[in-house]
This record gives C-alpha cells, structure tokens and sequence, in this order.
C-alpha cells in the first residue's frame, strides 16, 4: 500500500473528531487516548499502578505517578518546535 492509499484510512480514523480537534494536543489524544479530546491539559490520562500507565511510564515528566493530557503531549510539542526550526527549513 503506498503511502497516498494509507490517507484514506487516516481521513477514515479521523472523521468523527471533525470540528473537535482544535489543538495539537487534542490530535495527538485522538491518536493516543481518545477520551481526552477536549479536555484541560491537566485531565489525568493515566494512574500508577495501572497496566496503562506502565506501558506509558516515560511520559510521566514529573514522575509523579499520573500522567496528565499536558505531559502526554508534551513530547509531540517538543518534536514539532524542533521540526520548525531554521535547521529544518528548506
């Protein structure tokens, strides 16, 4: 499948947050935990002990044993700063 084939299904996942995703943040909770679209930043996604937040430990940026939208998202933000930087510009 090449990668214009694989929009389709992209479109496809998407099209129920349309008018929804109003944030970097929500676009990467739709992708990640769907439930925190249009939350506040500090709704916690995950909790310690939980199989969910082990497996998603490393977000945890405070270690505090929660993980919270802002945490989660926080690393997509880091990504795009870096990626819109003069070193990356064509």
């Amino acid at each position: 499948m090449t990668a214009e084939d694989q929009l389709d299904y992209v479109e496809k996942y998407f099209k129920p947050y349309k008018n929804k995703l109003h944030t970097l943040s929500d676009v990467y909770m739709a992708i990640l935990w769907p439930a925190a679209v249009g939350k506040a930043s500090s709704y916690v996604l995950f909790k310690a002990p939980g199989a969910t937040y082990k497996v998603n430990k490393g977000l945890d940026a405070n270690k505090d044993g929660q993980i919270t939208k802002s945490e989660a998202a926080a690393k997509v933000f880091a990504k795009l700063t870096k990626g819109l930087g003069a070193a990356y510009r064509g």
